[in-house]
């Protein structure tokens, strides 16, 4: 990555941890708070997941070893994707830049379109109390039509600027956010100034001419009754003519993985307690962003607003990820109460949610352009089991309204 981050200093152990439980049912659950949680396993011996690595799905299956990188199988013609480990990368894409995009999680933006086929996401709330995703696509020529598009914040553009990721937005915080791009030099696409406006073809299949890079879909628009402000949508092949037409870079030095990846079911996860069920509690706007285990699969399966599976619209199945990461940080608003300041370079505590397991980390990401570092709590940079991961930005106000079991 650009940067050597150092390791952030230890953190005790006999600290008291929060460890309410979450119940099987959708509803709002009482917290408690003690040094262990009273239903949690812990383990203080490396746990592997050997035992069930063959009925894993082939997308996360784990690589053959082979010298240094057990990643890496030298029989597949493909290259390693630097967001998940796995080894299922087009080689042509080997360093290009990400792409990384703001889209909304606002209610009534609900299924929302293409979000099943990034890597990473990040959620985090914005100033009105809900939430907003960042999802990063690593191969431009993987991203289907994706929306709904909405407006930029400076935690979004610190996210993408961390991975050197091309950060794409519809609006954005035109108080405080234009200054922090020009500081910090974070190439950006506004699509608000590339509007193409109404289009009829649902399934994306556009001709856009001149400096028209997206539109807002007419045929959403009608069979959902969405608003019109949740109808924006684009492309990769839009995305890509709008990097040729603006002579946006399209190359990076960023070759690291971003997390320290290991194959699926080898990260140690020491001291974890059991996490078959996850629910994280961002606002009461957004009290239930819930991550519940499959045995079959080991993926955790994404519901929230009422226990409602969050779904792509192109395929209609539940999001899922092999991990889980929520992140403690101290935010507040600006003087103007207008906007939500998030504090990443502060770093903080969090939990790392894999396999069924759960773990107590630290975390850091010290400027704009670093990556964030996940760490165990003797300082240690964590190991990550392969595959695409959910982030979420939590305010360490409410921590302890996250729960599991």
């Amino acid at each position: 990555m650009k940067k050597q981050i150092k390791k952030v200093a230890a953190l005790s152990i006999s600290l008291m941890m929060v460890a309410p439980m979450a119940a099987c049912s959708g509803k709002e659950e009482t917290t408690t708070t003690s040094t262990l949680p009273t239903s949690a396993t812990t383990t203080t011996e490396e746990t592997t997941a050997e035992s069930s690595i063959e009925s894993l799905d082939s997308s996360i299956a784990p690589m053959t070893v082979n010298g240094d990188n057990p990643l890496y199988d030298p029989s597949n013609p493909l290259a390693i994707d630097p967001y998940t480990g796995i080894q299922d990368m087009d080689p042509a894409n080997v360093g290009k830049r990400s792409i990384a995009c703001t889209i909304s999680n606002d209610r009534a933006a609900v299924p929302c379109k293409g979000i099943s086929t990034a890597d990473i996401v990040y959620e985090y709330e914005k100033n009105d109390h809900q939430t907003r995703y960042l999802f990063v696509f690593p191969d431009i020529n993987k991203i289907p039509v994706i929306g709904s598009f909405r407006s930029a914040r400076i935690v979004a553009a610190d996210l993408a600027n961390g991975t050197d990721s091309l950060f794409v937005h519809w609006g954005l915080d035109t108080v405080y956010l234009p200054t922090h791009i020009k500081n910090f030099n974070i190439d950006h696409i506004d699509l608000n100034g590339y509007d193409a406006s109404w289009q009829a073809d649902q399934d994306g299949k556009i001709t856009l001419n001149g400096y028209k890079y997206a539109w807002r879909d007419l045929n959403w628009k009608k069979s959902e009754k969405r608003a019109q402000l949740e109808c924006a949508v684009t492309n990769g092949e839009q995305i890509q003519r709008a990097i040729d037409d603006l002579g946006i870079r399209k190359t990076t030095d960023e070759k690291d993985m971003i997390f320290k990846f290991v194959p699926f079911g080898k990260a140690p996860m020491k001291n974890s307690y059991d996490c078959k069920d996850i629910t994280v509690y961002f606002t009461a706007n957004n009290p239930d962003a819930r991550f519940r285990y499959n045995e079959e699969d080991h993926m955790y399966y994404k519901s929230q607003y009422g226990d409602k599976p969050l779904t792509d619209v192109h395929t209609g199945e539940q999001v899922r990820f092999a991990n889980v990461f929520v992140l403690f940080v101290n935010q507040s608003m600006r003087y103007d109460q207008l906007h939500l300041d998030i504090k990443l370079s502060s770093g903080g505590q969090g939990y790392y949610v894999s396999n069924g397991k759960l773990v107590e980390v630290q975390w850091e990401k010290p400027e704009s352009t670093d990556p964030i570092k996940v760490y165990d709590l003797e300082g240690n940079e964590l190991e990550i089991n392969a595959g695409k991961s959910h982030i979420c930005i939590v305010d360490i106000k409410n921590r302890d309204k996250t729960s599991w079991a």
